[in-house]
């Protein structure tokens, strides 16, 4: 009977996802094959139409990291890390290598548990309750002030202030996690990226950045970028293909 209902649910499945379903086949099966390299392009071809489906950058990134190819992986996990935040999996591994690379996903000074819960959502579904909350309010608002019955103005004044104050929190929360984990973020993916003076090669190099470690986008000056290193706080310019936006 179950193979029967499996067979009905792929039997419905557009020719379009049918071909989803067998590329990520193909690709499982060549990474239980130990033939990383290969499951990390398959993978990579999947993530370019499904950007947004964490399992996939989640397979990505452990292709990756087997194929030893440590800063693109973390460029992976960082993906699915915003996509789905709540998976256990996915942040043990991206903590893990982010070790590696010489970084802790928890910044310094924080308790793990604290700050598992401060990011438990996700940056979209952040901004989405805290764009409800504020209609919310709103709405309560301007029907409180527009009701001539006093009574279910009263009660409903409660509403409003708890709507209110969770809008002022999640708005808070939101912009403290992008703070923590910002949009202009950047994974070093070069074994040796020097961090010059200057936009150029006749610049001299202030820090040799560690393959693997976050940085946050500055600017931009031809194929140079100005980035600041997260973890030692370095500022300066690195050739734009050592640096892979998540």
């Amino acid at each position: 009977m179950k193979s029967f209902l499996v067979l009905m649910c792929v039997s419905l499945l557009s020719p379009l996802a049918m071909a989803a379903v067998e590329a990520a086949s193909e690709a499982r099966g060549l990474y239980d094959s130990a033939h990383y390299s290969e499951a990390a392009k398959s993978f990579a071809s999947l993530a370019s139409v499904h950007p947004d489906d964490a399992a996939i950058q989640f397979n990505l990134a452990n292709a990756l990291l087997k194929s030893g190819r440590l800063g693109p992986a973390i460029a992976a996990y960082d993906r699915a890390f915003a996509l789905d935040p709540r998976d256990a999996d996915i942040r043990f591994n991206y903590a893990f290598a982010l070790r590696r690379s010489g970084e802790d996903l928890v910044p310094p000074g924080i308790p793990n548990a604290a700050f598992w819960v401060f990011t438990i959502f996700s940056e979209r579904e952040l901004a989405g309750l805290h764009w409800l909350a504020a209609w919310i309010a709103t709405l309560l608002g301007a029907f409180i002030f527009s009701s001539r019955n006093l009574n279910r103005r009263q009660a409903l004044i409660p509403w409003a202030v708890g709507s209110a104050a969770a809008w002022a929190m999640l708005g808070a929360w939101w912009m403290g996690l992008r703070l923590v984990l910002p949009t202009d973020r950047g994974v070093i993916v070069s074994a040796h990226a020097e961090l010059r003076h200057g936009p150029g090669p006749n610049f001299g190099v202030a820090f040799t950045i560690p393959e693997g470690r976050r940085v946050r986008v500055m600017g931009a000056s031809g194929s140079w970028i100005e980035v600041g290193v997260m973890k030692e706080g370095a500022r300066g310019w690195i050739e734009a293909l050592a640096v892979e936006r998540p």
